[in-house]
């Protein structure tokens, strides 16, 4: 009897457990295949570092951390004669810079320096999303599935790998937000302040967590059983804190990393010396510079061309058997593509349609509900608010601004798609209905065949 007692004790213990040794497995794998091949592609017999192929903006990046770092970069490339020990990539906070730059004092400058912080940034964001899934009181394997689809997701598989800006700002605005939907202003302000000074539309994640809240609030006044704390006075209440200790915390930190590294206009070739608000100042200036008022040309994009992934980004390609496109003397055959996993974008788009269906045109669905529905409905919110707080700023400024933009900009949208494709493909798979579960499986998988035929080893051929 006292077998048979703890056998059945174990299975329940063994099913809480499931899905987080799941997203433990998940994240092996993940950096696993962001991690392969790290150093490549590369010239032979890639003994050097300027041997080693700079990926798409890593150019900039790359560059700007060696000058920090106090090496100078090769003749002819970005910031080759800005002052060392300061940073030229001044239009761009310097926190991600930083860590590189870290990275190269330490291991070297070499290709595992520059992308090491990508690496485990790439993981952070991915255990972020399980966390941010389970704070907006989604289950275990809904959280998973949120987790799993980033990994999958080839943009962010990409950014994850490679030396650029992005998928630092994308972590901690990920914890924050879920910090936020934890009960916790203050710690989420701490968190998007840290996003803040890797990237500046980190900020996004501001409009985030007001929509999140507009959405809460809409429903409680349809429906009074909805949880208390969704009224207006305590939505006003952590918005107030999370601003407020989002902003002086970047602008503090903001004055600690110009101690660190001065920022250094390279175009103008002057040291910026006014401190944070200066910086600030430099940033949005130099962002209002850019502009397209003839229209989007080159690799340059519409935000509502990115909705269904118009005009993919060839970071760089290396295939010699392809005449024009590939450099024969670089090694391996080899494409990064700057393109969102296509069956990701379209659930996750349905998913934010399906929510603000549910909140605006059928309020029956929102308002009515009993309390117990309350956190699948606030995880469809989420996706809807974190996809239009991140997606519609761009969409604003290149309507009103023409301002340039690319797809890779999806890098910081794409956690709403995420969570919006889950919250519809979850509420699909609880219906119990057998076609719809087959069509769930189907989709699953249609985004593990995506992820393998866009893998940047796989993509070239």
């Amino acid at each position: 009897m006292c077998t048979v007692a703890s056998v059945m004790v174990r299975r329940p213990r063994l099913r809480s457990l499931s899905p987080l040794v799941a997203l433990a497995v998940l994240s092996v794998l993940s950096l696993a295949a962001r991690g392969l091949l790290l150093d490549e592609p590369c010239q032979s017999p890639c003994t050097t570092a300027s041997e080693h192929t700079l990926i798409f903006d890593e150019a900039y990046y790359v560059n700007a951390a060696r000058v920090i770092a106090g090496i100078r970069p090769p003749a002819g490339s970005h910031y080759d004669r800005s002052p060392l020990r300061t940073d030229p990539n001044a239009e761009h906070p310097q926190g991600a810079k930083l860590i590189m730059a870290a990275a190269i004092e330490i291991f070297g400058d070499g290709p595992f320096a520059w992308r090491i912080g990508s690496l485990l940034f790439g993981s952070l964001a991915i255990l972020g999303m399980y966390a941010l899934v389970r704070a907006a009181g989604g289950g275990p394997w809904s959280a998973f599935g949120a987790a799993a689809l980033m990994a999958c997701d080839n943009l962010l598989l990409v950014h994850g790998r490679i030396a650029t800006l992005d998928i630092y700002a994308v972590a901690p605005m990920v914890w924050g937000v879920a910090a936020y939907l934890s009960g916790r202003p203050g710690l989420a302000g701490v968190l998007l302040a840290v996003a803040d000074c890797f990237k500046e539309v980190a900020p996004y994640a501001l409009f985030v967590l007001g929509l999140l809240e507009l959405g809460r609030v809409l429903v409680a006044w349809r429906d009074r059983r909805q949880p208390t704390d969704w009224g207006w006075r305590p939505a006003l209440r952590r918005l107030v804190v999370a601003v407020a200790v989002s902003i002086v915390g970047f602008v503090g930190l903001l004055g600690i990393m110009g101690l660190i590294a001065r920022p250094y206009a390279d175009a103008e070739g002057r040291l910026i010396t006014g401190g944070p608000i200066d910086h600030l100042r430099h940033m949005i200036t130099y962002a209002e510079a850019l502009v397209a008022p003839h229209g989007a040309t080159g690799i340059a994009s519409y935000p509502w061309q990115w909705l269904v992934d118009y005009k993919p980004i060839v970071y760089v390609r290396i295939n010699s058997s392809l005449p024009g496109q590939g450099l024969g003397a670089i090694h391996p055959v080899s494409a990064f593509i700057g393109m969102v996993s296509p069956p990701i974008l379209a659930l996750g788009l349905a998913g934010v349609l399906f929510a603000l269906f549910r909140l605006t045109l059928a309020p029956r669905l929102a308002a009515g509900v009993a309390t117990r529905s309350a956190p699948q409905l606030q995880l469809a919110i989420l996706g809807a608010a974190w996809f239009i707080g991140t997606w519609a700023p761009y969409q604003f400024q290149s309507a009103v601004d023409h301002r340039i933009s690319y797809l890779y900009y999806m890098v910081v949208v794409m956690p709403g798609l995420y969570v919006a494709a889950v919250s519809l493909a979850s509420l699909g798979w609880r219906t119990g209905r057998r076609w719809l579960r087959w069509l769930i499986a189907v989709w699953s998988v249609t985004v593990l065949v995506a992820v393998v035929l866009m893998y940047p080893f796989v993509a070239a051929f």
